[in-house]
């Protein structure tokens, strides 16, 4: 009956946060929802904030687990980074309140809450750092610094990330996807042919 409760809590107040942000949810509001007395989400969480955590950290531990699942599919190192992408993108689409922590500025109000955000990174860092090392081992990819490279990666998704998933059609991140995977594989410079460094 616990465990029925916590789950009813919890996924009530992730649609109510997603809807409303955290300042203009009530947790009145969301015990009617939820169909539980207010005292019990205190005695649960203690605090709006903490449920608002809590709703964040399974939004991360989803993410993680559907990206690393995306990936375990894949056999060569090539596969896995495209699958990490696009698992990326479509799971964080799906994960609003995470998304909505960039908007609406919740650092300033709730530290901890950037701190669940910086943890989703390094987490998908390690992700990407392993699928660069499998590379780097079997030949097909060269980085002198695999952890440099996936946070450089990983740094340029996030940036990515606002823009697209609020902006765009899935449609076109997938565009996108494939353009930044083109780059990220063969680079923009084309290979020079060898007849151009002959001599004479």
């Amino acid at each position: 009956m616990k465990q029925e409760k916590l789950e009813s809590i919890l996924d009530t107040a992730k649609r109510m946060f997603a809807r409303y942000g955290l300042r203009k949810t009530s947790l009145d509001e969301m015990a009617r929802m939820a169909r539980v007395a207010k005292a019990t989400i205190y005695n649960y969480f203690g605090s709006k904030d903490h449920v608002y955590l809590e709703v964040l950290r399974r939004e991360m531990d989803e993410i993680v687990e559907k990206i690393s699942s995306s990936v375990a599919q894949e056999v060569s190192p090539t596969d896995k980074l495209v699958s990490f992408a696009r698992a990326k993108f479509r799971y964080m689409r799906q994960a609003i309140n995470l998304l909505n922590l960039d908007r609406e500025g919740i650092e300033n109000l709730l530290p901890s809450a950037e701190s669940i955000r910086s943890e989703l990174f390094e987490q998908e860092v390690n992700i990407l750092r392993s699928i660069l090392n499998e590379g780097v081992e079997k030949g097909v990819f060269h980085t002198n610094n695999a952890l440099l490279t996936a946070r450089a990666i990983a740094h340029g998704f996030r940036g990515f990330e606002l823009n697209w998933l609020v902006q765009e059609s899935e449609e076109k991140i997938e565009h996108y996807l494939d353009e930044l995977m083109t780059i990220l594989f063969y680079g923009l410079m084309p290979e020079r042919r060898e007849g151009n460094n002959e001599t004479g």
